[in-house]
């Protein structure tokens, strides 16, 4: 940080890198098989995400047999965050989620 004073105004430069503050996160188990599974498809309402859940339930529902599938999806606020809304998901008893965004 450099800190110049010409007098009539004081400017403070500083660097636009953000500070990287690393969480390690253990991914899911995978399942064995999606044959007589129940998929949750997660949608963030940004254009087009439901579209491509449209097709990746139909692949799927083609390939393997009695998949059941529950929807979700959340308004888009901006990369904003809703808890509740994962514990939505893991309480509606899925074996796996598929998640799309738009654009």
């Amino acid at each position: 940080m450099v800190i110049q004073n010409s007098g009539r105004a004081q400017i403070e430069v500083v660097s636009p890198v953000a500070e990287v503050r690393p969480e390690a996160v253990m991914p899911a188990r995978r399942v064995d098989s999606l044959n007589g599974k129940r998929i949750a498809l997660w949608w963030n309402s940004k254009a087009r995400g439901d579209v491509a859940l449209d097709v990746v339930a139909e692949a799927v529902g083609q390939r393997f047999q009695s998949v059941e599938f529950v929807r979700f999806s959340q308004q888009y606020d901006h990369g904003r965050h809703f808890p509740e809304r994962y514990d939505e998901v893991k309480s509606s008893g899925a074996d796996a989620v598929v998640g799309t965004t738009g654009d």
